[in-house]
């Protein structure tokens, strides 16, 4: 099953981690890696496997595409006042 065809009750797997939503609202902000990983005080190794992952659960062929199924699934919002 994909998780894009998931319904509510098959989403658990698909959900994103609170570091997964962290690194990828890092990168939705124009943040590097390395911005993220000084960010959240965790290695570049680190973000890039939490961005791989979330790709990987939202089947995103790119970054860019992950951040845009996050923000359409409201996972994530694209302003840094929060």
């Amino acid at each position: 099953m994909k998780c894009a065809d998931a319904t509510p009750s098959q989403m658990e797997g698909c959900i994103l981690t609170k570091r997964e939503l962290q690194c990828l609202e890092g990168l939705a902000l124009g943040l590097s890696n390395s911005d993220i990983a000084k960010q959240l005080g965790i290695s570049l190794p680190t973000v890039a496997l939490h961005l791989s992952n979330a790709r990987r659960k939202l089947e995103a062929k790119t970054r860019e595409q992950a951040i845009a199924i996050a923000v359409s699934r409201k996972m994530i919002t694209l302003n840094d006042s929060e």
